[in-house]
């Protein structure tokens, strides 16, 4: 028996994978990995794999960084975690810091979530508390577009509509306002980017309109819909609905998974 096969044995008896139908794994099992080295994984086998999808997106600068290993070992060394309800320590305001002194004026505070959903889940969470604390008890739903895809727990994937991961969970959701997505693939033929993306601004501002006044947010993932296949849009299409949120008063809330820090160049 190779390595991979019994490794992939004592999985199988286990482990329950996320995101999986695991009937699936009885034709193609997990492919068990021992090793990471920049963008290359390796099996017990010794095969060598791409990891393009960047393990789940997330893996910005390779499997192994020299420098974020010798980082997180001279962390451990010190603290490895404390609660930050009622504490602090210098790491966590060293990185706040450096992240406020990128931010636009404005966006001066960090709060810190440890994965995309929990950081979804907060920010629904902050504007609609903010909207009660101002006395607008009224706003507690949300917009997002169509396609749109913003996490797995309850909060987060109540504002997503990719039917494939909410369906089957849709009487525990709440229900958003949803409007048509500017994504470009649908454009007209000789339509640009930019002009479709403009023209998709319309169905935004109609519903602001309608329903600025039960509204805490829109919610949506700038540029890229990745989850819903990969589909982009023109980023004046950003500019005008921060534009039309300012002016019905409603918050906006970027997703930025796929977008965040440099992924996109």
């Amino acid at each position: 028996m190779s390595a991979n096969r019994d490794f992939i044995r004592r999985d199988l008896a286990v482990v329950w994978h996320p995101c999986t139908q695991m009937k699936d794994h009885e034709q193609m099992p997990p492919i068990p990995i021992r090793h990471g080295e920049g963008v290359y994984l390796e099996d017990f086998d010794g095969n060598r794999y791409i990891d393009a999808v960047s393990s789940w997106w997330v893996n910005l600068f390779g499997h192994g960084n020299p420098r974020i290993r010798a980082a997180i070992q001279q962390q451990a060394e010190k603290l490895e975690h404390v609660i930050l309800a009622g504490f602090t320590h210098e790491a966590v305001v060293d990185l706040s810091e450096r992240l406020v002194a990128l931010t636009p004026a404005g966006l001066d505070k960090c709060f810190y979530a440890d994965n995309g959903s929990s950081a979804v889940e907060v920010a629904l969470k902050m504007s609609f508390h903010y909207w009660r604390n101002r006395g607008q008890a009224a706003r507690r739903r949300f917009v997002n577009l169509a396609n749109s895809y913003h996490g797995e727990t309850l909060g987060a994937l109540a504002v997503g509509d990719v039917g494939l991961y909410k369906q089957t969970y849709a009487d525990l959701l709440l229900e958003p306002i949803t409007v048509p997505s500017p994504d470009c693939f649908h454009r007209e033929p000789g339509e640009s980017w930019r002009d479709y993306s403009e023209r998709m601004v319309a169905p935004m501002e109609e519903t602001l309109a309608r329903h600025a006044d039960e509204v805490c947010a829109v919610i949506l993932e700038p540029l890229v819909q990745a989850a819903g296949g990969m589909r982009m849009y023109h980023p004046v299409y950003l500019s005008r609905v921060r534009e039309l949120c300012d002016r019905y008063q409603v918050h906006l809330i970027a997703d930025e998974i796929c977008t965040g820090f440099g992924r996109t160049g």
